[in-house]
């Protein structure tokens, strides 16, 4: 039968009701896309601060396509709609595309039904997508991946397909080079193996698509890499114990939202063993990248949010939603209808109240906040200070946008300076400490701003030869999930204090 609209109607529907109530979300991360994408648009440079071409962001491909949107309009709002209308697009983009790989994987139009509206349930894919990251296009471009990885390995188009996918998600995300590896790895162990044409095939299509990017990136900024690989990375996790120890909260972020999806694959790994779903050959890449990529984020030590691990959700449910029809159908043909059914009822219930209850509440306060208190405290700063003012921040995106002032990323996620000064000392070590004034490229700074749960912490002391001033403050709600509670950003003007 002919596949209609009608036929996603309902887990959009699903999916616009959950994110409507983040409708005027943003992040900070958001607004360094943004910072990008202006600059990359007005200026012609691929830089966080004018004049200064950086590696500060993880999406390339988000920051073009920003620019390209915003570019007829030309205002700063202009960007922040479009990262908004866009994230909101490749969303939905995002939950068409699930429902043609589980019907490339062999699932019923009914069950390719069910795993979209699970999919399009997801607590962290619903947040990410609405807060208008980059997160929606990256869903979007693994699904792509593992849609065209399903016939990879049968014949050299599917290959070619295959490495195109790839090269676009690489440049959505850089973790999803790791898939080219992965990809060997499938075509080392499935059976029977692909040609060795087909694999290089699909090696060298990956290779030359991503080889301007990759030239330009080392010629006009410097680095093949972003930034942001080192910053989030502790190091080399070796010990065995640590590395079960730091895989354990990777896994509850995506058991918290595919529980039925994750339950079903080992339910039929035990039942079918060897004819288990997830182990045939058109989830093979699926069923290594489920398992390469979360490794990957532990071995590194990468700090891990829930929006990085949206590159495996599709492939869980996916999986999942397959495993389950393949199961229920070989234990119980005549309830298998009806089971599926439940199944999604109970993953779209759960992950409802787990919206409702856990994430809404402080993503929205934490958006809200954002866009007024934070966004006046950087305006503040832009009609206050001189126009060569430096000001030092943890929180970078929203006071560069909207302060129009050059900015010294305490965070390390922009500036490769302040990134091995973190390597040597804590957060918390720089600021008190002002271990910040002298880094090299930055003779002045004259302004900070420190986020605390207590205000005016530094109001009238001296540190490491400068005066601290406070001339604004305000507050937010939260700093997300994972910091309840009220945050203080304090403004100080910074002045020598032999002055």
């Amino acid at each position: 039968m002919r596949r209609t609209w009608r036929d996603h109607l309902l887990p959009a529907t699903l999916l616009f009701a959950l994110m409507l109530p983040l409708r005027h979300g943003f992040t900070d991360d958001g607004f360094i896309h943004v910072q990008y994408a202006r600059n990359l648009m007005t200026r012609g440079e691929y830089s966080f601060n004018p004049g200064e071409t950086s590696f500060g962001t993880t999406s390339p491909l988000w920051v073009i396509a920003l620019a390209a949107a915003a570019r007829p309009f030309g205002t700063d709002d202009a960007f922040v709609h479009a990262s908004r209308a866009l994230s909101w697009l490749c969303a939905f983009a995002a939950l068409v595309a699930i429902q043609r790989l589980l019907e490339a994987l062999g699932a019923s139009r009914r069950v390719a039904l069910l795993g979209a509206l699970a999919f399009a349930a997801d607590a962290w894919f619903v947040r990410w997508s609405a807060l208008a990251m980059e997160s929606s296009l990256a869903a979007f471009a693994a699904v792509a991946m593992l849609l065209a990885s399903v016939r990879a390995y049968d014949d050299r188009n599917g290959a070619v397909r295959f490495g195109a996918a790839a090269a676009l998600g690489a440049l959505v995300r850089p973790e999803m080079y790791l898939a080219l590896p992965v990809f060997v790895a499938g075509a080392l162990t499935v059976r029977p193996r692909p040609s060795r044409a087909w694999v290089v095939a699909g090696l060298a299509t990956a290779v030359a698509l991503l080889a301007p990017w990759l030239l330009f990136a080392k010629w006009h900024i410097g680095s093949f890499l972003p930034n942001t690989a080192g910053a989030k990375s502790g190091g080399l996790v070796t010990d065995p114990i640590l590395f079960v120890a730091k895989l354990v909260p990777v896994a509850k972020i995506v058991v918290g939202t595919q529980a039925v999806a994750v339950l079903a694959m080992l339910l039929d790994l035990a039942v079918s063993r060897r004819r288990a779903f997830v182990l045939g050959r058109s989830f093979r890449f699926a069923s290594l990248w489920m398992a390469a990529l979360p490794a990957a984020y532990v071995v590194f030590d990468i700090q891990v949010l829930s929006r990085y691990l949206l590159l495996i959700t599709p492939a869980v449910c996916a999986g999942g939603w397959r495993s389950l029809e393949s199961l229920t159908r070989r234990l119980s043909p005549r309830w298998a209808t009806r089971a599926l059914a439940v199944a999604c009822v109970i993953a779209v219930a759960t992950n409802a109240v787990f919206y409702a209850r856990v994430v809404l509440p402080p993503s929205r306060a934490f958006s809200e906040d954002l866009m007024t208190p934070l966004a006046g405290l950087a305006r503040y700063l832009r009609a206050h200070s001189d126009p060569d003012a430096v000001v030092a921040a943890a929180d970078i995106g929203y006071l560069a946008f909207y302060s129009h002032r050059r900015v010294l990323d305490l965070g390390g996620l922009v500036e490769p300076e302040t990134a091995r000064l973190r390597a040597a000392h804590d957060y918390e070590e720089i600021v008190a400490e002002g271990l910040y004034f002298g880094v090299r490229g930055y003779p002045h700074v004259d302004y900070l701003v420190d986020r605390e749960p207590v205000p005016d912490r530094f109001d009238g002391r001296v540190i490491n030869g400068h005066r601290f001033e406070r001339v604004y403050i305000t507050e937010v709600r939260n700093l997300g999930i994972r910091k309840p509670g009220t945050f203080y950003y304090t403004l100080y003007r910074v002045t020598p204090a032999a002055l």
